[in-house]
């Protein structure tokens, strides 16, 4: 079992990092990838992390990373799915997610 390789549905098609063009003065994050479903900021703090999904009109925050759906174009069930994989990461993930 512990050797299974995942099978599931991929949500994160198209990986490019970019976090040298994304992360900077504008936003203070660490790290920055953009898939097909999001883009994905991750934080130093959880602090940062919030202020910074506060001015998304369509973003998701979970501990200290966002996720921002602006500009993309996969289905709603992919994105809530790649949201639900992200806040499985930890196991003291209480919440909805967005209507999206």
């Amino acid at each position: 079992m512990m050797d299974a390789e995942y099978t599931g549905k991929d949500i994160t098609t198209d990986v490019v990092e970019i976090t040298d063009t994304a992360c900077g003065s504008d936003i203070t994050c660490v790290e920055a990838y953009s898939t097909g479903e999001a883009d994905y900021y991750r934080f130093r703090t959880h602090a940062a992390a919030t202020e910074h999904e506060s001015t998304l009109d369509d973003g998701f925050r979970v501990n200290y990373f966002v996720m921002d759906f602006a500009g993309k174009d996969s289905s709603v069930n992919d994105q809530l799915f790649a949201m639900q994989v992200l806040a499985g990461m930890w196991n003291d993930y209480e919440g909805d997610f967005p209507a999206r």
